[in-house]
């Protein structure tokens, strides 16, 4: 396919983005460098020119540089979502959130605490007013905390639902360290029946890092499960280029078995499912440690957020009309962001990243999330929003006919350890905060007006 500047989409960076800072950080510990105790930062990072597809370093600070294929710099117009402000309104907290589903035929939101148990904020409307009113469920859906280790980057990762709402999956680091992935039967009850519990999928981690985790469900009805490298630093059993192993992958199964042979059925259409080559699970490969990855609701495109290593984060986006990811090679570990991993040659079928950013400025780790199709923040439509774990900036990017925007979005408040974000059945956006938060993506003056 080339080099990768020759073959780069029109990038938008943000501004600041450009330089480097701290190694790669654990999204669960906070701590700088939150790889195994071995790593360590390299000598000398690159300097600013050699950031592939982000800004020039001559970019005046203040201005937003792009960059095309022959490098020419091109000055796009400010968009309208980056300059309105938004709040993040406060509606629960939980303790250690990590993440959030919606199910079929509901309002309510379910939440994921990292030791293990799954809780539901129910959302009433009142009859005859445009009100809402949002509470934390007594009763716990599934408590699974005698299951799941919670050391270093472990813990209950990932929740979904199936599409018409019966059964729960759940994603979770066992008490040997191995990724597990479990049904129950949840039917028309609002607690999980333990007695149900199916487990779909084992996998042996190696380290107790780059777990992945993350569980989302496709329009097409399956089940899509996220998994990192396996761990330490720099990918030292090469997982990522290796379709021998699950790891460093994304998974696509159908949960539901064809006969007894398996306790899920593996969908056709993977790319490795009739004629080998790989594990007949995967549906693309080449991440580090996919944290946080979701469907554009109107578009079914695939979003992807993915950690980095010791200098760039990157955001992958995969179009539905071509794929949505099926056969995708995003190039770890030979290709951080856009470029090569200590001289490794870039893989041939190298799918590059939309966008990637430095490890600067307090930035280390990103946190992938969702595009924004809800309807109190119209401005928002269509525009990727996600962040990062360490600064806790929320950002958002867009993809249009004249290229890439990605813009720090205007909040009043900062985050802190923004380790999640969630979306309602309505399409609109959450954050979760390690700490314990969940907040809403609110327009300010819709904020303001309720409280004057």
């Amino acid at each position: 396919m080339g080099d990768a500047a020759s073959r780069r989409l029109l990038t938008l960076c943000i501004s600041t983005a450009v330089l480097f800072g701290a190694p790669g950080c654990s999204f669960i510990t906070g701590e700088s460098g939150g790889e195994s105790a071995t790593e360590s930062a390299p000598d000398e990072l690159p300097n600013d020119d050699e950031l592939d597809g982000a800004t020039s370093s001559d970019t005046d600070s203040d201005s937003e540089g792009a960059t095309t294929s022959d490098d020419t710099a091109v000055e796009l117009p400010t968009p309208d979502w980056a300059d309105v402000p938004l709040e993040l309104e406060l509606i629960a907290e939980f303790i250690e959130p990590v993440a959030m589903s919606s199910r079929s035929g509901t309002f309510d939101l379910y939440i994921a605490e990292r030791a293990g148990v799954i809780r539901r904020l129910e959302v009433t409307f009142t009859k005859g007013a445009n009100k809402e009113r949002i509470s934390v469920s007594s009763r716990s859906v599934l408590d699974i905390t005698e299951m799941v280790s919670t050391d270093a980057e472990r813990g209950l990762l990932g929740l979904a639902f199936s599409t018409d709402g019966r059964f729960l999956f759940v994603s979770y680091t066992d008490l040997d360290g191995d990724s597990v992935v479990a049904e129950y039967d949840i039917e028309r009850r609002t607690e999980a029946i333990v007695d149900s519990r199916r487990e779909l999928l084992r996998i042996e981690q190696p380290f107790s890092n780059h777990n992945g985790g993350h569980l989302a469900l496709g329009d097409d009805g399956f089940l899509y499960l996220g998994l990192g490298d396996g761990g330490s630093a720099n990918d030292p059993e090469g997982h990522g280029q290796n379709t021998d192993t699950l790891l460093g992958s994304i998974l696509r199964i159908d949960p539901f078995p064809d006969g007894e042979a398996s306790p899920y059925t593996v969908p056709t259409g993977n790319p490795f499912a009739l004629d080998g080559g790989g594990e007949p699970e995967i549906f693309l490969w080449g991440v580090r440690n996919p944290w946080r990855f979701s469907f554009d609701k109107l578009t079914g495109d695939l979003w992807i957020g993915d950690v980095g290593q010791d200098a760039f984060e990157e955001i992958d986006f995969l179009p539905a009309t071509t794929g949505g990811g099926r056969g995708a090679n995003l190039g770890w570990g030979s290709m951080e962001g856009f470029t090569a991993v200590d001289g490794a040659a870039e893989p041939e079928d190298h799918v590059l990243p939309v966008f990637a950013y430095a490890q600067e400025n307090g930035r280390c780790s990103v946190t992938g999330g969702y595009v924004y199709r809800g309807v109190i923040n119209p401005s928002l439509d269509g525009v990727y929003v996600f962040g990062d774990y360490c600064s806790g900036e929320i950002m958002g990017l867009q993809v249009t006919d004249e290229g890439i925007e990605a813009r720090p979005l205007t909040t009043s408040a900062t985050r802190d350890q923004l380790v999640s974000f969630g979306q309602g059945p309505d399409g609109e956006l959450y954050v979760l905060e390690q700490g314990g938060r969940v907040l809403r993506l609110e327009p300010m003056e819709a904020v303001e007006a309720e409280e004057g």
